[in-house]
């Protein structure tokens, strides 16, 4: 059994719980700011979304350094991220819905309820916790992972208020986003299955979306430093985003400051 399989089946079991939705309360803010406008807002300099985790099993050392909720917003608070991102996947990321809305809490920036979202139930549980936008993984639907269509998912995320990032990683998947109401798009460099990051696939795939207009584009996963956002920025994204680099280092504004600065190398 490949990762995405396990932790597909790992989430069904999770969200079918009748206690899935009890740490969050029954009716979530009335409106969040739009992650979307954001990216748009930061396209010129390059936007950034930090993610909020607690564990990266793709690494050898999967466990990473402890942060609570508001002392990973005040370590990234001077370099002026254009958002957030949080892990909601309990099975090997160690994440919550309540992380979410915790985080949703701690800052008024847009904020990204990440998840391997399968049931409709997810969708009221980022609504819920204050998210800004959804994650839907084309991936999901493509190998037929997935009760609920892509497009169903995107319809219920629209009318619980929430916007869509729909992501892929091989070009292959980009005919998925036929009838599917994304607001944003993202190609995430790691191949879900294997968990190896493939940044030859992704590049064909940042082309292939940029040649279909998908915009706002983001660069997803595999950004350990500078010369990885170097590597977004000249195909092409608005926006990256970044986790377990961010968790490990020891000042995240100085280092997020330098992923920022390889922008003005890369197209506009």
């Amino acid at each position: 059994m490949g990762f995405l399989e396990e932790i597909v089946r790992a989430v069904r079991e999770e969200v079918a719980r009748p206690s899935y939705l009890a740490e969050l309360p029954a009716v979530g803010p009335a409106a969040r700011p739009s992650l979307r406008a954001a990216v748009e807002r930061d396209t010129a300099r390059g936007a950034v979304l930090v993610e909020y985790k607690r564990a990266s099993p793709g690494r050898p050392d999967p466990v990473l350094p402890a942060r609570s909720v508001p002392e990973f917003v005040e370590s990234v608070r001077r370099a002026g991220v254009t958002g957030y991102s949080c892990l909601a996947t309990r099975s090997r990321f160690d994440g919550s819905p309540a992380d979410v809305a915790e985080l949703a809490r701690s800052s008024d920036r847009p904020l990204l309820f990440k998840d391997f979202v399968v049931d409709p139930r997810q969708v009221e549980a980022a609504r819920r916790a204050g998210a800004s936008a959804v994650l839907l993984i084309a991936r999901l639907g493509r190998e037929g992972h997935l009760e609920h269509s892509l497009a169903e998912l995107s319809r219920a995320a629209h009318e619980a208020g929430l916007e869509v990032l729909l992501e892929f990683h091989g070009k292959a998947e980009l005919s998925e986003a036929a009838g599917v109401a994304a607001d944003m798009y993202g190609v995430n460099v790691r191949d879900l299955d294997t968990l190896r990051l493939e940044r030859e696939t992704a590049g064909t795939t940042i082309a292939g979306a940029r040649d279909r207009g998908f915009r706002p584009l983001l660069g997803l996963s595999g950004v350990e430093g500078p010369e990885d956002a170097d590597r977004f920025w000249r195909a092409g994204v608005d926006g990256i985003l970044v986790g377990t680099a961010v968790a490990r280092a020891s000042d995240p504004a100085a280092f997020l400051d330098t992923l920022r600065a390889a922008r003005s190398r890369g197209p506009r």
